[in-house]
């Protein structure tokens, strides 16, 4: 086969393969389809992102207002207790199971909010210490931090931060019956029968819902307005105050 023969089949070939070149519009679309693929990645990413941060903010705060929340039931339930086997000048029911009950308090931080000192026979306070006469005194209040949000704090030791309200409601025994009033109106300790508490607690994360909200539902305090983004919960609850042993009045007795 001479050179001539073989220049001719060589090109025979090379026309006989199908090249097709990608046109300008074709890339455009191609970069475009892309484009389109990425941006629906990245909000998919972003969307996951947002929903883990919310579902973080709101077991956090669940998970810490549950535990104070059980920690403050447990304690003030032992308001007035006295061990059976002590003798006091008051029996076996602190005359004072209450002490210090404050009442709109302003709090740098946070909302105005209310406070009180629980007192009860026990082997420590809140904070470990003995009490040198046998009378535990745990003190709750909401104090104001240098970095954050107010916490809830017995004797000064933090029980639960990011706390904006603290409200205490008295259920005393009134001619009309069992009715919830401020600390300035409780006269007569022996009429107290039950404490509704509530506290509001907001989570770390900011900007995890939407940020204007108003918060409302602390005991029929606020509302609140916030801007922050925060996620927040109400967590309340009622006491059955079940060591005031003193008997109230003759005149609210039920007599049959």
């Amino acid at each position: 086969m001479n050179k001539k023969t073989i220049k001719k089949s060589l090109l025979r070939s090379i026309n006989s393969v199908n090249v097709k070149a990608f046109t300008l519009i074709e890339m455009m679309v191609a970069m475009l389809i892309g484009l389109i693929i990425i941006a629906g990645i990245v909000m998919l990413f972003v969307s996951s992102k947002q929903t883990y941060r919310l579902n973080t903010a709101m077991t956090h705060v669940h998970d810490n207002g549950r535990f104070a929340m059980n920690y403050l039931v447990s304690d003030l339930r032992k308001a007035g207790w006295v061990d059976s086997d002590i003798e006091t000048v008051d029996g076996h029911s602190l005359a004072a199971p209450f002490d210090q009950l404050k009442d709109n308090v302003a709090v740098s931080g946070g909302q105005a909010s209310d406070g009180l000192t629980v007192r009860y026979y026990g082997e420590e306070n809140c904070i470990g210490d003995k009490p040198s006469d046998g009378i535990v005194q745990n003190q709750y209040q909401l104090e104001p931090t240098a970095d954050g949000l107010p916490e809830l704090k017995c004797n000064g030791a933090s029980l639960i931060k990011n706390v904006e309200s603290f409200q205490i409601r008295y259920g005393v025994l009134t001619a009309n019956g069992l009715q919830y009033v401020t600390s300035g109106s409780v006269t007569d300790i022996s009429l107290l029968q039950t404490l509704q508490i509530a506290f509001s607690v907001a989570s770390d994360e900011r900007n995890v819902i939407d940020k204007n909200v108003a918060l409302d539902g602390v005991l029929n305090e606020g509302p609140y307005t916030f801007t922050d983004g925060r996620y927040r919960k109400v967590f309340t609850s009622t006491i059955v105050l079940n060591n005031n042993g003193h008997q109230p009045p003759d005149s609210l007795l039920v007599s049959e």
